[in-house]
């Protein structure tokens, strides 16, 4: 499918819908970041921090999009590296949960898989590694953890598990190159998936974090 390419201010720039996508995603993850400030419980921390830097990759990657046309694969590196790293960052959240007793080199494992990933990713070129970073995260530790959690008692665990089911259908549609319109690719519907489903991350964490401190909350 042709990419839409345009002009701003004499810049060759391309895929709009994938700006204003990677966009929304980044302004949302900050404001998660600095609204789940308020609870300081090591869950909570990690889970931040996810925000904090997936914020920062999808920032990247609306710039990667963008300027192709000037930095081609290169410019979305930075993305690709953040991406991983926010990948290793949601892992440690659910790990850190009081009520979870993971293994030994559960931690180990998070981080070894991301770094492979990674290097496959920069030495070939191709964005689908990193995809499987996020699949193997989201499936492996915030699915299947969440659900025990939740089976715990852990109740707010529920919208994590929500979450993953929204997120799961992009990855058969990025994996099989879905493109249903020019205006609205495999990038552009796997974003707003991802958007709904981060959301869903976040009403977890945001009702995890005032169950844990019984305060009140104004939505």
């Amino acid at each position: 499918m042709d990419l839409i390419k345009f002009e701003w201010l004499g810049l060759h720039l391309q895929e709009p819908m994938a700006i204003i996508m990677n966009g929304m995603i980044s302004l949302f993850c900050f404001f998660a970041f600095f609204r789940l400030r308020k609870w300081g419980n090591e869950a909570n921390y990690w889970w931040r921090m996810f925000y904090l830097i997936f914020g920062i990759s999808t920032f990247f990657g609306a710039l990667g999009h963008a300027f192709f046309y000037y930095f081609g694969v290169f410019g979305k590196y930075p993305c690709w590296i953040t991406g991983c790293i926010a990948n290793v960052c949601a892992a440690k959240g659910m790990l850190s949960f009081p009520h979870t007793k993971p293994m030994k080199y559960t931690t180990h494992i998070a981080i070894g898989k991301s770094a492979i990933l990674l290097v496959l990713a920069l030495v070939t070129q191709k964005f689908v590694f990193v995809a499987i970073d996020a699949i193997i995260t989201y499936i492996a530790y915030t699915g299947i953890f969440a659900r025990l959690l939740a089976k715990r008692g852990v109740g707010e665990m529920k919208f994590m598990v929500i979450g993953v089911a929204i997120l799961i259908p992009s990855a058969f549609i990025f994996l099989l190159k879905l493109n249903p319109h020019r205006w609205m690719n495999k990038d552009d519907i796997s974003h707003i998936l991802m958007l709904f489903c981060i959301y869903c991350f976040y009403l977890g964490m945001k009702s995890w974090g005032i169950r844990s401190s019984n305060k009140p909350e104004n939505v």
